[in-house]
């Protein structure tokens, strides 16, 4: 007797898709985005003469992003305007540390030690910028240049990537064809694991348009593609799935604020196998971030869409989470820990296809020396069904599924990076068709602009 769940098999993978997309962890267009608009919301409220509230802000920057000069010399004088003398000087020794050279930098330190009275160290500071007076300096120009730049109103911020990677089990399959449903051993055509090397490239891309240049709200919107081809040439038999594509597009609101960010938008997802079946999806999602502490975000993250299935129309329907995640910065390197819980279901038409759960996750993010960033993870996933696996089944389909993993980021300039990631998945179903183990590894290139 031969059974063929192709058709529930495929679903499954692109559920799965975004956690095996290389370094899905580690990469988060829409925190760069709003960091770069948080950046110059506070470089508006500088311009504008509000220093307080600008110190507010570099201030948590500063900590999230302790080797940006900008954010720095941002910080620098913000601490000047908001009369935090001490803070100021700190962050000038800071920045000329990193450019000794800068002449500009002592006169502005200097200013400062005459402000609180400190004459020797004022003069210290002139006669070492005399004594550089002809060098070349042009370091606080052009980081003044940088931060003219974020006053602008729009912003436009995005990433490719290419590389290799292998998939132990690319159809998330169990590891035999032959399998006990119920009271049945049957054979599934195709069902068993396969195994493949291939390659991805991919292509984020985030925008942001302030509406009024002093203001809060801004309009913003993603677009986002990406391609995985394999070279095992059994994956063209019947699962047709040799390679697959991913397309995003969104659009909606932001209101940023020194502690906070509220990011509201409209998605269209569609993630396909051989231009031959496709998954959509279409509806709202929304972000909320607060930074109780320069060291302590809370984040909080939901979406609801309704999903077409081109061959399966019985998975058709509403689907939703809901997370809420800690994220702490630590240690004088700035190192991150992620803590979160999301819960998540489906309401498809076919009843025996719903299911809700619950996923926990942990994530550390190490900055080491000389431009690498190592991210282990992990996470937990409960689901729990309405129904059976299949008609052959009894008992209600119920998976638990443990993914650890980790990524390795290598910083060539501000722009380039090579990429790394492994990634372990177990799934143990009450379902022999879903009981599966996959290994993920992923190597690439990527550029930042």
């Amino acid at each position: 007797m031969k059974v063929t769940y192709i058709r529930a098999i495929l679903p499954a993978v692109f559920l799965c898709f975004c956690t095996l997309s290389p370094l899905a962890a580690m990469d988060d267009p829409l925190r760069r985005g709003a960091a770069e608009q948080r950046k110059a919301e506070a470089a508006s409220l500088l311009q504008k003469g509000d220093g307080a509230g600008a110190y507010d802000l570099y201030r948590l920057l500063a900590r999230e992003y302790p080797e940006d000069d900008v954010v720095l010399l941002g910080l620098a004088r913000a601490a000047v305007a908001a009369r935090r003398w001490n803070q100021a000087v700190l962050a000038y020794e800071m920045l000329l540390a990193r450019h000794p050279g800068d002449t500009g930098l002592y006169g502005e330190l200097a200013n400062i030690y005459m402000m609180i009275g400190d004459r020797a160290a004022a003069e210290r500071s002139l006669a070492m910028r005399e004594s550089l007076e002809g060098a070349a300096a042009g370091g606080t120009s052009g980081l003044l240049d940088d931060l003219d730049k974020r006053y602008g109103q729009f912003q436009i911020h995005g990433k490719v990537r290419a590389g290799l990677m292998y998939d132990s089990n690319v159809n998330l399959g169990p590891d035999s064809g032959i399998l006990d449903l119920g009271n049945w051993r049957v054979e599934v055509p195709d069902a068993e694991a396969k195994e493949t090397f291939g390659a991805y490239l991919g292509a984020d891309l985030d925008l942001g348009w302030r509406t009024l240049r002093d203001g809060d709200w801004w309009l913003v919107g993603d677009v986002k593609v990406f391609w995985r081809g394999h070279e095992n040439a059994s994956l063209n038999d019947r699962l047709r799935a040799r390679e697959s594509q991913w397309g995003r597009a969104a659009a909606g609101l932001r209101r940023l604020s020194a502690e906070t960010l509220l990011d509201m938008r409209l998605k269209a997802e569609i993630f396909d196998y051989e231009w031959y079946q496709n998954v959509a999806a279409f509806g709202p999602e929304l972000t909320f971030l607060w930074a109780t502490t320069p060291s302590v975000q809370l984040i909080t993250r939901g979406g609801i869409d309704g999903r077409v299935y081109s061959r399966d129309p019985d998975r058709n329907g509403a689907y939703y989470s809901l997370g809420q995640y800690a994220r702490f910065f630590f240690s004088d390197q700035n190192h991150e820990f992620t803590l979160g819980a999301q819960y998540m279901g489906g309401a498809p038409g076919k009843q025996d296809y719903a299911y809700d759960g619950w996923e926990v996750s942990a994530r550390l993010l190490f900055k080491l020396p000389y431009g690498f960033e190592l991210a282990p993870f992990a996470s937990y996933t409960w689901e729990n069904y309405n129904g059976p696996a299949t008609v052959l089944e009894i008992k209600n389909r119920r998976d638990e599924r443990l993914r650890p993993g980790c990524g390795l980021t290598y910083r060539i300039n501000e722009s380039w990076s090579l990429e790394s990631g492994y990634q372990y998945t177990v799934n143990n179903s009450t379902s022999s068709l879903y009981d599966y183990n996959q290994h993920y590894v992923s190597a690439g290139v990527a550029w930042s602009f």
